[in-house]
């Protein structure tokens, strides 16, 4: 397993595992990976993209922000999304950024691995996904200094 920053020539590949999987539409892939306020990191596997994540730099408020933590899933459960989280966690460590924010539906797996590596709820919205408050927002934050 290789955890590299991702480069222009992937980011149809990362827009197709998007569109496949029903993440937010309209993420310009190219932007985050060319843009000196962001940056795409991916997992491959054999030479096979199988993971990826990205960041987010704000500098009004010196914060950085989780871009998806995405794994295909024949190779969920295999610790993947936790070295990939611990990669940005240390990535994000490494800028002068004060914290490491990420937003989780409240009833995906994933809430449960940012809580198990050190994030905490910060917030919530219940209207955030849809006005029947079913799933919720899920707000959260790591401090880095």
């Amino acid at each position: 397993m290789n955890i590299r920053k991702a480069l222009p020539e992937d980011a149809a590949a990362i827009n197709a595992l998007n569109q496949t999987y029903a993440f937010e539409s309209g993420r310009d892939f190219l932007s985050l990976i060319t843009s000196e306020y962001s940056e795409m990191y991916i997992v491959e596997e054999n030479g096979e993209m199988i993971a990826f994540s990205g960041l987010e730099y704000h500098e009004w408020n010196n914060t950085v922000s989780l871009i998806d933590i995405f794994v295909l899933p024949v190779y969920r459960h295999q610790g993947i999304a936790t070295r990939l989280l611990q990669h940005q966690v240390n990535v994000a460590r490494a800028t002068p950024c004060r914290c490491l924010l990420a937003e989780a539906p409240s009833l995906n797996p994933v809430l449960q691995l940012y809580l198990k590596n050190g994030f905490r709820i910060c917030g919530y919205n219940d209207r955030y996904y849809s006005n029947s408050g079913h799933e919720a927002a899920m707000f959260l934050s790591l401090d880095l200094a």
